[in-house]
């Protein structure tokens, strides 16, 4: 009997069919595509069966997980010249003589498509300078010093060359801008739908010769077919509501980087730090701790983007130490901050091209910074290298080390039609590839420009 069952239990397992990837549980598939690397794989999973497709789309998976893949690619990296390694003020001629230079992701990509010669001429003839950009589209003003007079803005679009000018209102023309920003908060970004913020400053009258008031203007571009927005400024008694008093001259008020939805200033008279809320007109003021900001110089400290962990990052200079902190929030008057990495640079960067045995001697400076790095320079002299804030590994060849001064990606999104066709996913706004864009700059590149699917 028991050799019977033994041969009814060995046939049973000779004809169960092999596993197969159907045998996958869709909860499991899920936690898969959550943690693919690419866009393209994302979008060739969802393109392989209807399971697979309802899966991957909006009935499948949360937005907050479907937003972690951006469907966008990088094309270039948009440089604004501006050598760092003088601590002297520059004079407003060399302001004027600041160049953008493009450098392609590609050697495929033909930069000629990326130039801003389409612009018009600005005010008084005074060339645009490049001040923020995301995604496809860049914002330019007619100074790029740390505060000017608020002048016409323009954000364009490279690729279809097409461009927005944007003048203030009459009551902001008599204040001075500290900064203005495309607001990044929503991946729903094109020449058709997007805001950014304008942060200005006025003399307190009334209290005191060094104090000033600082607010925060919001324009909106209104979407086609869209209602509920009104295309324009905000209304000036919302960002009075909003606004700081902030003590110590203009001039001392730097940008000091973005992070979790907020941009930072930072004060170096009275060593505090200022935000504001990214697509409103919300201000907050507060002080980092000593041990996470060792100077007051705008240089040794920057917040950066890194991940969807939703945490605020600062990153400082302590020496010759780099430091990365972290905090859930950051203004409410806590010390809280955690050290999460450390990295000592002297011994970091030895044996990199270039490197001399009399770096470091001064506080190193911080260049500039964007989503999960920093790049930084000797205060001796500029030599570029950049720090991947995960890892802690330094480069000195990465596209970003090329030229001193801010650096902005530039970016091309799939398609809404493109999104619905491979993952079901439909979207209130066409965030893809610009109208009249030369896609001829993709040749090279891993997908299909054509009417076909990007799977």
């Amino acid at each position: 009997m028991e050799e019977m069952m033994r041969k009814s239990k060995g046939l049973m397992l000779a004809t169960k069919l092999p596993t197969t990837m159907n045998d996958i549980p869709d909860h499991l598939l899920r936690l898969i595509f959550c943690r693919l690397d690419s866009h393209v794989f994302f979008l060739r999973a969802a393109a392989v069966c209807t399971r697979w497709r309802r899966i991957a789309s909006t009935r499948g998976m949360r937005y907050r997980d479907l937003n972690y893949h951006d469907f966008s690619t990088i094309m270039g990296h948009y440089h604004v010249i501006d050598p760092p390694s003088s601590s002297k003020p520059r004079s407003p001629e060399a302001q004027r003589h600041r160049r953008v230079v493009f450098i392609p992701a590609s050697p495929s990509i033909d930069a000629r498509h990326f130039t801003l010669d389409f612009l018009p001429d600005g005010p008084g003839n005074r060339p645009w300078q490049l001040v923020d950009g995301y995604g496809s589209l860049l914002l330019l003003t007619n100074q790029r010093r740390s505060f000017f007079p608020v002048l016409d803005m323009i954000v364009c679009e490279p690729i279809s060359r097409r461009y927005v000018r944007i003048k203030p209102t009459e009551d902001m023309k008599y204040c001075h801008c500290l900064g203005v920003f495309l607001n990044r908060r929503y991946n729903v970004t094109s020449m058709s739908s997007f805001t950014l913020t304008c942060v200005v400053y006025e003399s307190s009258m009334g209290i005191s010769d060094d104090v000033c008031f600082v607010t925060a203007r919001v324009y909106t571009q209104e979407p086609p077919g869209c209602r509920r927005w009104r295309s324009g400024w905000s209304m000036p008694h919302r960002a009075r509501s909003g606004g700081i008093h902030i003590r110590g001259a203009a001039e001392s008020v730097h940008y000091a980087g973005r992070s979790r939805g907020y941009t930072f200033w930072g004060n170096e008279d009275d060593g505090s730090v200022f935000a504001g809320t990214e697509g409103t007109e919300v201000l907050s003021q507060f002080h980092l701790p000593e041990n996470v900001r060792g100077s007051y110089h705008i240089s040794t400290f920057r917040f950066v983007d890194d991940g969807n962990d939703n945490l605020v990052r600062v990153v400082s200079l302590i020496g010759n130490d780099l430091m990365v902190f972290l905090k859930k929030e950051h203004n409410n008057g806590g010390s809280d901050w955690v050290l999460v990495r450390r990295l000592h640079l002297p011994e970091a960067t030895l044996g990199l091209p270039g490197y001399k045995e009399c770096f470091f001697s001064r506080t190193a400076k911080i260049v500039t910074a964007g989503k999960g790095y920093v790049v930084l320079t000797p205060a001796e002299e500029t030599w570029l290298f950049s720090v991947e804030l995960r890892t802690m590994q330094v480069e000195r060849e990465h596209i970003r080390n090329k030229l001193a001064g801010e650096v902005y990606p530039y970016e091309l999104r799939f398609t809404s039609r493109e999104r619905r066709i491979c993952t079901g996913w439909k979207t209130p706004f066409s965030t893809g590839f610009p109208t009249g864009a030369n896609l001829s700059v993709l040749k090279g590149y891993p997908f299909s420009t054509g009417s076909n699917t990007w799977c």
